[in-house]
């Protein structure tokens, strides 16, 4: 069994990640990234949270450019390891994960992005899946905003959150 460090070593960058991507879906990201530098696309109070992480942390996603929510999300993470030094982010297939995750982790199905919070052992503390939970709790009626990329800072929240639930973070 592949070990978590050595799948988050042969994962790819996200700038790789994106050239794998067709045209409107390379600009998809890239709106996304612009909306990311927009003035109130993050809060001060996440700011202050992101600035505060301690310890290192992996996150290690499984993702394909074809998928409107790795557009959205992987993007978001990727903002977050640029805030965040101490946040690192590596990219693998759903197919790869299918193979090396899916009976690992106890899944039916591998659904994208699967996001494997990892704390600088290459132990899993956390995952998000997909989208974050206040897109999940507001179901159909948020949907349109989620995808005009207004809950980024969700994404970034629910990886935070995961993160300060490590109790003893270690550098």
């Amino acid at each position: 069994m592949t070990s978590y460090e050595e799948l988050f070593s042969v994962g790819e960058d996200f700038e790789s990640f994106v050239r794998h991507g067709l045209p409107a879906q390379i600009s998809a990201v890239r709106d996304i990234q612009r909306k990311l530098t927009e003035a109130d696309a993050i809060s001060p109070a996440t700011q202050q949270r992101m600035h505060a992480v301690e310890g290192a942390f992996h996150l290690l996603v499984a993702g394909e450019m074809w998928c409107p929510d790795c557009q959205i999300n992987v993007t978001a993470l990727d903002y977050l390891q640029r805030a965040q030094p101490n946040i690192d982010v590596a990219i693998i297939s759903k197919g790869r994960a299918e193979n090396e995750l899916k009976a690992r982790l106890g899944l039916e199905r591998i659904s994208i992005p699967l996001v494997l919070v990892l704390d600088n052992r290459f132990q899993v503390i956390g995952r998000f899946v997909e989208r974050p939970q206040q897109v999940v709790a507001g179901g159909d009626a948020v949907k349109p905003d989620y995808r005009a990329g207004k809950y980024l800072e969700s994404t970034v929240q629910d990886i935070l959150t995961i993160m300060s639930l490590q109790t003893s973070p270690l550098g």
